[in-house]
């Protein structure tokens, strides 16, 4: 497994087209054999998305057919215009995993 951790801050009132984006990118990496994301906001108002991988091979590959096929092209150029500032992806090999499902979670 290879985790990645993406980072946005976006502006106030665009966040809409921004999410969209995200959730049609993550429906396609998990066709793809992704092991889905998570979209979440920090307290100073960043947008933190956690995705799940195969391998880091797995994701890379995603992306570059993802770039040979635009989803939507008037979506994702709103969700560029969403945001003010992306900050360095983050890559993490994990050591130990012990997530689980929480009570009232959908699996």
């Amino acid at each position: 497994m290879f985790v990645a951790i993406y980072r946005w801050r976006l502006h106030p009132g665009l966040e809409q087209d921004f999410i969209a984006n995200w959730q049609a990118i993550t429906a396609l990496g998990l066709a793809a054999g992704s092991g889905g994301s998570s979209l979440f906001r920090d307290a100073d108002g960043c947008w933190v998305a956690i995705a799940r991988w195969p391998s880091r091979e797995a994701r890379t590959a995603f992306f570059a057919q993802l770039a040979a096929e635009a989803i939507d092209p008037a979506l994702g150029e709103r969700a560029r215009q969403a945001v003010i500032e992306r900050f360095p992806d983050q890559e993490l090999e994990p050591v130990r995993d012990m997530w689980s499902v929480l009570p009232g979670e959908v699996a």
